[in-house]
């Protein structure tokens, strides 16, 4: 059983995958959300990443996993591995999707029902989003959908962010795309690296 987390938490989600059913995308669209007591833990992981790479990789500005080179990625993960956070990670099977009221709904949705699996650890929880969406509206929309699944006793508050705007988002992306490559790509190799720190691993019923 999981211990509950009782003071405030802060998170970042972030997403690995498209939602819609298309060729060669994979089966599962993947979201996970790495949570910590204290946010500058995360703050020097890619810095101290690339510190430890030495060179021996092209590197973007913004770390983007599906981007990188895998020994790269590989790094960052391990650096990962070695905090104190906890991660959610939410399973969306496109092959039983019967959800017909559109992608933004369906998203908002998704994203809701993370969170809620989150405060059943972490009641207390200050969420980053990654700003998947430049329209205030539908933003809007989505939060509104996550205020909907905060019970009695609980804390949420979530902003939406780019990585450039907090870079934690990055971590967040990694960690995804970790969990893609085991859905998608029946590839645990990447995983393994942060298993130690799931908290949650559900399949989203949206």
């Amino acid at each position: 059983m999981k211990t509950i987390q009782t003071k405030l938490h802060y998170g970042f989600l972030d997403e690995s995958g498209i939602l819609e059913k298309k060729t060669n995308t994979g089966n599962y669209f993947i979201i996970s959300a790495v949570i910590v007591g204290n946010p500058n833990e995360l703050s020097r992981i890619i810095k101290n990443a690339r510190q430890k790479a030495r060179g021996k990789f092209k590197m973007h500005s913004i770390f983007k996993a599906s981007k990188e080179n895998r020994g790269f990625v590989k790094i960052v993960l391990e650096e990962i591995a070695k905090t104190n956070s906890g991660i959610i990670a939410g399973i969306w099977d496109k092959k039983k999707d019967n959800f017909k009221e559109g992608k933004n709904k369906l998203y908002a949705r998704l994203i809701a029902e993370t969170a809620e699996n989150a405060l059943d650890i972490y009641p207390r929880l200050d969420l980053v989003i990654h700003k998947r969406y430049t329209s205030p509206h539908i933003r809007e929309f989505i939060s509104k959908e996550m205020s909907q699944v905060v019970g009695s006793g609980n804390f949420l508050s979530v902003s939406h962010r780019s990585e450039i705007e907090c870079r934690q988002l990055e971590l967040a992306d990694a960690v995804a795309w970790a969990i893609f490559q085991k859905y998608n790509n029946k590839d645990d190799s990447f995983y393994r690296i942060i298993k130690k720190l799931i908290q949650k691993e559900n399949k989203l019923s949206a």
